[in-house]
C-alpha cells in the first residue's frame, strides 16, 4: 500500500493531480480542492496517501496532514458514504471545523455538500460524534477565544502557510484567549517572519 508521496506535480486539474515521483512513476491522486486548486505544473509536493482497491480500479486520495486522511478514512465508516464524498466532505473545509460540527451535531453543516442528504448528514452524527476527537486528534471548539483562534487559523492557511506551521504559531501568541481574530493573524505574521 501507498501512504506517501512526493515529487513534482506535472498535470492538475480541479480534483486530480499527477505527481512525478523521483522513481519516474507518475501518480494519478484524487485530492481535495484546495490542494488541487493551488498546485500547478513543476510544483515539489508531499502528499499522505489513503490506497482504495476495488474489484475495478486502485486509486490513490492525498491529503496535506494526516489529520484530514485520518477524518477521510472516519467518513467511509459511515453507511452510504464511499470515497468521493469522503473527499468532498473534506474539501468542503478544514478538519476543525468538520469534526466541530460532528461533535455539535451540526447536521446542516453537511448538507451543503453535494451528495451528502439529511438522512446521511444525520448519520455522520450519530456514527462519528464519539470516536471525531480521538481520530483527528482535534480538540473541539465551543468558547468565545476558540473561535477567534479557528478563525485566524482559517485566515492564515487562506493565505498559503501550512496547517501545521499555523497551529505551531497560534501556541506562541501571548494572550491570544483576549484578541480577535484579526490580532491573532497580525501577532501571528510577526511570529512567522521573526519580528
Amino acid at each position: 500500500m501507498i501512504g506517501y508521496i512526493k515529487g513534482t506535480v506535472i498535470s492538475s486539474n480541479e480534483k486530480e493531480l499527477i505527481i512525478l515521483t523521483q522513481g519516474g512513476v507518475g501518480y494519478s491522486i484524487l485530492t481535495t480542492s484546495a490542494i488541487a486548486g493551488s498546485s500547478t505544473e513543476g510544483d515539489e509536493l508531499e502528499l499522505f496517501i489513503e490506497t482504495s482497491v476495488r474489484e475495478d480500479a486502485i486509486v490513490l486520495f492525498g491529503f496535506q496532514i494526516p489529520e484530514e486522511k485520518n477524518l477521510f478514512n472516519l467518513l467511509r465508516e459511515v453507511n452510504k458514504i464511499g470515497p468521493k464524498t469522503a473527499l468532498a466532505i473534506i474539501s468542503s473545509n478544514n478538519v476543525e471545523e468538520i469534526s466541530n460540527a460532528i461533535a455539535t451535531g451540526n447536521s446542516s453543516f453537511f448538507k451543503k455538500v453535494s451528495g451528502v442528504g439529511a438522512k446521511t448528514a444525520e448519520r455522520i452524527i450519530i456514527d462519528l460524534k464519539d470516536k471525531v476527537t480521538k481520530i483527528t486528534g482535534i480538540s473541539i471548539i465551543s468558547s468565545v477565544e476558540d473561535r477567534q483562534t479557528l478563525n485566524a487559523q482559517e485566515g492564515l492557511i487562506a493565505l498559503g502557510y501550512n496547517p501545521i506551521q499555523v497551529r505551531n504559531t497560534l501556541s506562541k501568541v501571548k494572550n491570544r484567549e483576549n484578541l480577535r481574530a484579526e490580532q491573532i493573524v497580525r501577532e501571528a505574521l510577526r511570529i512567522i517572519n521573526g519580528k
